[in-house]
């Protein structure tokens, strides 16, 4: 019997200031798939997902899904949007073969950016 995911957990930079603003921004949203937020490369994430290069996951958006599937970078973006109500849509159409390209190229262009948004002091996840 087939099993539908159930949650999301979102493994995110919790010292960037954009990457926090994004989390709430998430929070806010009817979700599909509940999601769960989780700082990179903190001994929660370390201790969960051992398998994973948590140096990576810091560079790097990571979404891990309950069944263990991992995705990084622009699909992970796009598990975030598929996971909510209003923008599952645009996730689809973004993974297509025809679009994929330009939604990496975006979040790479993104990620570049968000060191200019600064960073905060150190939270309590670590």
């Amino acid at each position: 019997m087939r099993q539908f995911m159930k949650t999301l957990t979102i493994l995110y930079d919790a010292d960037c200031s954009l990457c926090c603003r994004i989390k709430v921004w998430l929070q806010a949203q009817t979700k599909y798939v509940d999601l769960d937020f989780m700082a990179a490369g903190s001994e929660a994430a370390r201790e969960r997902y051992p398998q994973l290069d948590h140096a990576a996951t810091l560079k790097e958006l990571t979404v891990v899904s309950d069944d263990g599937n991992y995705y990084r970078g622009a699909k992970g973006w796009l598990m975030c949007l598929w996971a909510l109500r209003e923008y599952r849509g645009w996730a689809i159409r973004f993974s297509s073969p025809e679009l994929a390209p330009f939604a990496r190229r975006f979040v790479v262009k993104a990620s570049s950016l968000r060191f200019r948004f600064g960073y905060q002091e150190r939270q309590t996840e670590r």
